[in-house]
Order: structure tokens, then sequence, then C-alpha cells
């Protein structure tokens, strides 16, 4: 499963703070060593706190998230005193949480714990989550399963809190305990299964009658559960799951980490001695009331404006809000809408073998079976309205505590082709842990006023079919219609859905859709400065030109599928791949009677053998890992085969194949991404040269234009972004420009530009798939620039610049590629002067220049200074 672009620089932060939390642990040590061994007590050094130490370098750094900027550090102990290294990635809902926190645990274990073996403790908030997490990590062919698997050389072991565990497991594998958070978070622990004595769990403890290693057990870590008092010899260590954690050390993942932030859950948490946690949720938690306060510690802030750039969401929002009396007409105008959409997503079908069945949500104030009085709408009556329309019964499920008609066997995948639900009715059962990415109608027969249901419902309808948008704007938006509401209240409910979900910066795109009975406005938008208000700006998109047809160039269609696979270079790929990898191992014990009388010991426990296991090695399980990245099987299984030849040739043992699977996996996928983006600018360059892509201003309407107006969801009482001399900016596109909506490196940029004497204008462009200017490469995910603006050239002619702007943390191969594919869109840039009438009332003349650049925050205003002095210099 290839990674969105802010996945990867979730990860990429993530590696940055284990490095630092790595190098500053190993400073801690030595100080602490080098403390055991002096003799003068003037010359003990105080041990630093390294987590803490850690946040600090990567504050200063300028890696963590600028809404943080303020908050300090929180640190975490352990039940014995020790430091814990505890993060939080904030993520919206949809965002891909979990496969996130699959690859957080193989860096942690690879980059932190430095071992491909150990105990996991991943706990979920709820039944729902939890059914679905464990399915997934049982399931070989998941990718989450697989991230796992080549983080432990294939020896992973899902466990259950009822299961067994036996300690050669953790020291032999990875072992990931799925756990309800509410099985560590009740006022009586000791009533808890998890902290009894429990017979299955084997070789952690010492015997029960060696007091003397329960004694020195007991004094490196004081805090497991004893029978006795533990402050004496005697005490015998209970041999609990609880026990085994503390003992284990294992790294936490607490999904929806907000529910986790009680006293008693976060005593009991880290009074199971983990050696790293990471939190997992779309709102963090900060608890303002202790003393002292102790707070969240953001090591990512992902926001719904990234999930949207990824064509994650359906957005904009639709609202609907009718008036009058009868509730019938709310739910008929949700059924021509959904019918609407069923006949686009047909469309679809038939033209790209995409399928998508829209669904809508339908939420009553009643559904009890006593419940139906006549006077509120009950699932009963939605249901029997829908059948009068037309609707067969067999597209009507009702999802409520009492019924579930959507575990009936045909309705158990709503994703099937065959599956034929369109409607849902529920009152509030469809909550965390339902997602289906059809759903795209909300229809709230309930007042929103009096019903918080409708909040958690919103968050089921904004997540993107197969996260890909479908080129039908109808089936790229959502849709809510609702019933005797007032505008704003519905707004309100909305947007706090979105708070909820961690998307809050996308309130600004609900939109009104018309209705009788609202009152308010949906969001606010920003409009052009008044000298700017009848200027029309154009800026080139990429194209691609096929004879007298031109449209927007498409990666799969143009890039991807134009490349030759032949020409993958795969040479030496098998020369590095490990060859000492430990294989999976299973052991034969003997258990019996000891044969003779007199001995202490009546049961002896023998090894009879220890063997590795009999695993075959199979070509297609590795095909079948790599056909995101090689789309045509065929042509996957040929390139495995390419490695299996030069393997071959290193004569090793069925044993050796079986448990370099992992390995290989791993090194042929980030060898065939590579060789494959190698290609593909390839294929873009070369189309470049011939015409067929194309970056220039045309006399049709085949440019990007200036949008007409910006939303903002800031209020008219923010701040206004402000110069250095303390001036409101005053030569943006558009006004006002508020400070919050750029961070302080953009700031910088933005007031610079704005003080430059040469410029006309500058806007900061917005990265959203339909109002943002976006330029598409040779890599899946087009560019969104960070800055637009114009500046005024000796000559009289307008300069344009398109400017991104990195970090230098983020100076990497993603980078690279931006860098280079601006340099390629300055250097193929040309207007196109044909003799017809056109729409370029500003750029109407060939000497209107288009440039693109990227520069680094380290030399940015040295590099953008150069960059306006060569584009304004009439020698240009």
């Amino acid at each position: 499963m290839e990674l969105k672009d802010y996945q990867q620089t979730v990860l990429k932060t993530l590696d940055d703070y284990l490095d630092t939390l790595r190098t500053q642990q190993t400073k801690a040590q030595k100080i602490q060593q080098a403390n055991v061994l002096e003799t003068d007590p003037d010359l003990i050094r105080p041990v630093p706190d390294y987590p803490k130490e850690t946040w600090d370098m990567m504050r200063k750094a300028g890696k963590l998230p600028l809404a943080r900027t303020n908050i300090p550090f929180s640190p975490r102990i352990d039940g014995i005193g020790r430091a814990v290294p505890s993060v939080c990635f904030k993520i919206p809902t949809g965002g891909g949480k979990t496969i996130l926190a699959a690859h957080a645990v193989s860096k942690i274990q690879s980059r932190w714990l430095q071992r491909n073996h150990g105990f996991v403790l991943w706990i979920v908030p709820n039944e729902s989550i939890y059914t679905q997490t464990l399915k997934a990590l049982r399931d070989r062919q998941h990718p989450y399963r697989q991230i796992l698997d080549r983080a432990s050389a294939g020896k992973t072991k899902i466990l259950e809190k009822q299961d067994g565990l036996n300690s050669h497991d953790v020291d032999s594998q990875l072992c990931v305990m799925l756990l309800m958070l509410q099985s560590a978070n009740r006022e009586t622990k000791e009533s808890l299964r998890l902290f009894r004595d429990r017979g299955n769990v084997h070789g952690f403890f010492p015997s029960a009658d060696d007091v003397l290693l329960h004694a020195e057990l007991l004094d490196q870590i004081p805090n497991l559960d004893v029978y006795g008092d533990s402050a004496n010899i005697g005490a015998v260590i209970k041999e609990s799951l609880g026990n085994v954690l503390r003992l284990t050390q294992p790294v936490v993942v607490l999904d929806e980490g907000h529910k986790g932030y009680s006293k008693l859950a976060l005593q009991t948490l880290y009074g199971f001695n983990p050696s790293f946690v990471l939190e997992l949720t779309a709102t963090p938690v900060d608890r303002t009331s202790d003393t002292p306060p102790m707070y969240s510690n953001w090591l990512v802030d992902v926001r719904g404006t990234d999930l949207d750039k990824e064509d994650m969401v359906k957005l904009p929002i639709n609202v609907t809000v009718r008036g009058g009396d009868d509730w019938r007409v709310c739910l008929r105008e949700s059924v021509e809408r959904l019918n609407v959409l069923q006949h686009q997503a047909e469309h679809l079908r038939a033209e790209s073998a995409r399928y998508i069945r829209p669904i809508c949500l339908v939420q009553v104030e009643r559904t009890g079976k006593d419940q139906r009085d006549g006077l509120r709408v009950h699932a009963e009556d939605a249901k029997d309205y829908l059948l009068s329309l037309g609707i067969s019964q067999e597209q009507i499920a009702i999802k409520t505590s009492e019924k579930n008609e959507l575990n009936q066997p045909e309705n158990l995948d709503l994703f099937s082709p065959t599956n034929q639900v369109r409607f849902i009715i529920t009152k509030q059962a469809l909550q965390e842990g339902w997602d289906c990415s059809f759903a795209y109608v909300l229809c709230s027969l309930t007042p929103v006023s009096s019903s918080g249901a409708m909040t958690q419902l919103v968050g089921r309808i904004l997540r993107q079919p197969d996260a890909t948008k479908t080129t039908i704007p109808a089936l790229d938006e959502c849709y809510v219609f609702c019933f005797h509401s007032k505008t704003g209240e519905v707004v309100d409910a909305i947007r706090k859905g979105l708070e909820q979900d961690g998307m809050a910066d996308l309130v600004a795109s609900i939109r009104d859709a018309g209705g009788e009975g609202g009152s308010g406005n949906i969001g606010r938008t920003i409009m052009p400065r008044e000298k700017f208000l009848k200027t029309k700006i154009y800026l080139p998109k990429v194209l691609w030109i096929d004879a007298d047809k031109v449209r927007d160039l498409e990666y799969e269609t143009d890039i991807l599928y134009r490349i030759d696979w032949s020409e993958i270079n795969l040479e030496g790929l098998a020369a590095t791949l490990p060859k000492a990898v430990q294989a999976a191992t299973t052991q034969v014990v003997r258990i019996g009677l000891e044969d003779d009388p007199n001995s202490k010991d009546f049961i002896q426990s023998e090894t009879v053998k220890a063997e590795e296991v009999d695993a075959d090695f199979d070509p297609a399980y590795v095909t079948r890992a790599i056909v995101d990245v090689v789309t045509n099987p065929w042509i996957a299984r040929s390139l495995v085969g390419k490695v299996l030849a030069d393997l071959e040739k290193l004569q090793l043992s069925a044993i050796d194949w079986a448990a370099m699977t992992s390995v290989m996996i791993e090194s042929l996928r980030a060898r065939l991404s590579k060789e494959r983006d190698r290609l593909a600018e390839v294929v873009f360059l070369r189309e470049v040269q011939a015409g067929r892509i194309q970056f220039r201003l045309r006399t049709d309407k085949n440019n990007w234009r200036m949008p007409n107006n910006i939303p903002t969801q800031r209020q008219p009482d923010s701040p206004l972004l402000q110069r250095g001399d303390g001036k409101v900016v005053e030569h943006s596109f558009f006004d006002p420009v508020y400070r919050d909506d750029l961070n302080g490196y953009e700031q910088k940029v933005a007031t610079y530009l704005d003080s430059e004497k040469a410029l006309k204008w500058w806007h900061r462009n917005v990265a959203k798939s339909q109002s943002g200017y976006g330029l598409q490469g040779w890599q899946k995910h087009k560019i969104y620039p960070d800055f637009i603006f114009a500046l005024s050239h000796q000559d009289g002619h307008e300069r344009f610049m398109v400017l991104e702007t990195k970090g230098d943390h983020l100076n990497n191969p993603d980078t690279a590629y931006k860098k280079k594919l601006l340099e390629v869109c300055t250097d193929a840039f040309q207007l196109e002067t044909l003799q017809s009438a056109g729409e370029l009332e500003l750029l109407d003349d060939d000497g209107v220049k288009v440039r693109c650049a990227l520069i680094f925050e380290s030399t940015w205003q040295t590099d953008l200074a150069k960059l306006i002095e060569d584009t304004v210099d009439v020698a240009q």
C-alpha cells in the first residue's frame, strides 16, 4: 500500500525523533555509568531527562507542530520512576491511523529498540475497532500485517488477552496483543482478569519456591503484583498478564488516545512500564487541571486539508436545510439526490469499471419497538415512506441497538457489487469504527438542536471511495439534508463533527445548497482587493496534447502506462539481501515424572529437539506484495523471477529462501519504487521534448484561473498578517490575510514579498484539488506550490513566480523531485500565440514569463532575493 505524502512526512518526522531520542539516551546512559564509578560526590552529574532533551532539540529544529509552539513538553514516568518516551500522532478520522501505527511500530522496533522481537500492546477503544483491527492483523495478506511481518522478519504473533504466552515467544517473535481500553481502565483493577494469576503465561518468573530470585526480581521491578508483602523476602510474584507486561516493557499503541486520559487509565497504562507509548487520535486531550498539567506531546499535526489534498475526503459538504412541517419532503429530496448519484456512479462504472454504490444515511428520532407514537420520526416510519417511493426492501437496512440488519449475511460487505443496501436508517448507532466510503448523503430527520448524533454521523459521509477522486464532481462531494432546523444550528453541528474528527480546518468547505428554513451564513469568503476585482489571472497547467485534444496530464494514463518495465534495473539486488536471517523455529518438549523417588522435583521437562520450521518460499506471495508498485501482475512476476535467478547462483538452502521472504519484499519494493519513478521521469521528459506534454498558457480554456474568492474559517477579528514595519500586508491578491493561515516560515516569505518594490501582487496557494493551483509531474501526486506572485519587469511585461517553500529537514528525495519538476516546468513554459480571440485578458502578449522554483528555509531570504533579481532583470 503506497503511502500518501502527508503519511510519508509523518514517518520522516518519527525517524528524526527516534534517531535524536537514541542519541540523547546514549548520552544519558554514559553519564549514569560515569556516576556509578565516580567516588567524589561533588563530581556527580545530574542524569538528563533524555525524552525532554529530545523534544527540545526537535522544537529547536522546527520539526514540531507550529500549533503547539507554546505548549511545554509533558514528561511521562513508568511504574518504577523511569522516563518513558511518549508521542502523539494527531491524525483526522480517516487519515490512516492504523497503517501509520503499523509503520511506527516497525520503526520503533528497528531505530529505537534495535530488535525485531518483543511485545507490543495495542489498545483500542471499543468492540467495533477491536474486531476490525484484529481481523486485519491476523490476515497475512493485509497491508497492516505485512508491515509487521517485514519488521519481525516474518515472525509476528497476534494475541488476545486470554491467549497463552511463553517467554520464548517474546524473545523470538514480535508479539502483538490487542486489548480493549476498558480492560485496563476500571476502578478495581484487582478484579480484572489482566491482573489475576493465570496458568497460561510461562517462563517469565522464577519458580514459586525460589524466594531469593523473586526478591531479586522485585528489587529490579518493584511494581510487580505479589502474594504477600513485597517489602519482605518470601513474597511471590503473581504469574499474571499484567506482570508480564511490566516485565517485558512493551511498546504501547493507544488508538483513540484521547479516551485514555483519565487518571486511572494513565496510571494503569504507564504502570505497565512501557518502553514507548504512541498515541493516535484526531482530538488530543490536555489535562490542564492537574498539577503540574499533563499535555499531549504532539509529534505531528495532520490537518483535514492534508487529507483533502490527497483526495481522501469528499468536499465540499453540500447542506440543504428544509423548513415546513413535513419530514417526508426532506427524505424525498435525499432519495432524489441519491438517484442522481447512482446514475453518475453507473456512468463511472461504464467508463472505467470502477464500482461505487452511493448510500444514504437516514437519521431518525426514535427506534424502539414501543416508541412509535406518530409524533416523532421513527425508523419504521422512514422505512415505510421509502417503500412507498419505490425503494425495495433489500435496499433498506435498519441499524439500531435493538435491530441490526447490516449483520445479515447478504449485507455484511457493503462494498460488494452484490450488496443491494442503499439506505441505512439509524439514530446514533453508526459511530466510531463504522466505515463505508460509499456513504454520500446524510438525511437528518431530527431537530439538530436536540441531538448530538448528527455530529458523529457527519464524519461517516466524508471519506472518498478508494481515496481517489472520480473526476465526476457530484461523486467527489457529499450531501446533508436537514428537516425543520436553522442553518446556523446545522453548520454548528457539522463544525463540531469535523472538530471531533480532527478536521476543524475544513469548516469553510461547508456549502449552502439552498433551502427554505435556513438562516445565517455558512462559512466566510475572502474577496480580491478592490484593484484586482476585475482582474483575471491565468496560469499554465501541465497538459497532455493528443492531436486536437487537450486535457490535464493524468499520471496513470499518460505516464505509468508508457513505462517500459523491461528497463527496470534489479542488478545487484540479490547480493544486497542479508543471508543470515534467523529462521522460525519450533520446539518439542517432553514433560513427565522424575524417575528418582527421592528427588524433590516430581515433574521433569526435557527438550527433545528444536528444529527450524519447514516453511516454503512462495514467489506468488512476493508478487502480490509488489503489485501496487508494478501494477501488471505478469510483469511483477517476471521481475521477481529475475531476483530469484540471481539468488539461485548463491546456492541457498530452502530454509534460507523461506526465512528471507520478508526482507526480499522490503528491498524489492524499495528498488522497484525508485526504478518506477526513474523510468516515469524518462517518459515525462521524452513527452515534453515531443510536445505531447506542455506547460504553456493557451487561448482556449485549458488554463488555471485564479478563483473569484477563497474560503476562510477565521473570524473577522482574528489577527492579521503584519510586516516587520508593523503594517498589515497590502499587496496580497486577496484581502484580508490572517496570520494563522500561514505557518512561521510562510509568514516570513509573505511579508518579505509584500515589502518588495517590484512586486505587483502575491497569493498564498491553497492546496485543494478544486481551487488550488497544482502541477502534475511524473509521480502520482500533484505539487501544490505555496506562493504565486507577479513582478513588474523593466520591459513592462509581467513576470510570474510559482514558489515552493521547504524546511531544511524536508530535504529528501521527494523534495528533490519537486525541485526538478519546477525546473522542468520553467524550461518548458511557452505562451501560445495563436491569432484567435481568447481569455488571456491580463497575459495577452509574448512578453509574459512564468518561472517555478523551490527554496529552503535556511537560505530562503538569499535565494528569494536572487530569484526576484533574476526575474525582473531586463536581460532575462
